[in-house]
C-alpha cells in the first residue's frame, strides 16, 4: 500500500471511531433523556461509552436500562379560551334607532366581550354638533363587556352616539348609532 493510501486508510479509521464516538455519545444522551423514572445506574458504568477505545479494544455493550411508565396518567391539556377577533356591539341603550326619554340619565353600549380600558370610549352628540354627555364614560368594573356615560336632561331631537373600543384581541373597533328624544 502507498503512503497516500495509508494516510487515507488511518483517516478513514480515525474518523470511524470519531463517528462512533459520536454516536455512542447520542445514544447514551437518548437513553439519559428516555431513562427518566428509571433506577439510576452508577455511574462507573457508562465510564466505557465515553472513553473511546484504542485500536486493539472492543466496545462493551453499555447496561441496559429500565424503562418506567409514569405512575398516574398525565393531566388534560388546558385549553386557553378562545378570543374571537373584534368586539362586537350587541346591546345600547337608547337602542339603535329607537327613542330616548328626556331624563335618559346615561347612555350605555354592551359589547360581545370584554374590552380593554385603554381606549374606551363613548359620546353623545346633539344634531347641531354639540357634545352633551358628562364626558365620563366608564367600562363598568363588575361586567368588562359594559361601558356608560353620564348625560344631563336631554332636549326633543336626534341624537347621535359615537363608541370606540380596544377589543381584548388588541383590535380597535369603533362606530355610531342614532336615537331619538321626543317631547
Amino acid at each position: 500500500m502507498t503512503k497516500s493510501g495509508q494516510a487515507r486508510f488511518s483517516r478513514r479509521k480515525g474518523d470511524f471511531w470519531t463517528t462512533l464516538n459520536r454516536h455512542v455519545r447520542l445514544l447514551s444522551l437518548a437513553g439519559a433523556i428516555l431513562s427518566v423514572g428509571a433506577t439510576p445506574q452508577p455511574a462507573a458504568a457508562y465510564r466505557t461509552v465515553f472513553n473511546s477505545p484504542g485500536p486493539n479494544q472492543q466496545l462493551s455493550a453499555a447496561p441496559a436500562m429500565v424503562l418506567t411508565g409514569p405512575s398516574r396518567p398525565p393531566p388534560e391539556p388546558q385549553r386557553p379560551p378562545i378570543i374571537l377577533a373584534h368586539a362586537i356591539v350587541v346591546r345600547t341603550s337608547p337602542a339603535q334607532g329607537g327613542v330616548g326619554a328626556e331624563d335618559i340619565g346615561k347612555v350605555e353600549v354592551w359589547y360581545d366581550a370584554g374590552i380593554r380600558d385603554a381606549f374606551a370610549a363613548l359620546a353623545v352628540v346633539s344634531a347641531s354638533g354639540e357634545r352633551v354627555d358628562k364626558r365620563d364614560a366608564a367600562i363598568d368594573s363588575a361586567d368588562p363587556s359594559h361601558v356608560s356615560v353620564s348625560v344631563n336632561r336631554l332636549n326633543p331631537g336626534k341624537y347621535t352616539v359615537r363608541y370606540r373600543a380596544l377589543s381584548a384581541d388588541g383590535h380597535l373597533v369603533s362606530g355610531a348609532w342614532e336615537f331619538e328624544v321626543r317631547p
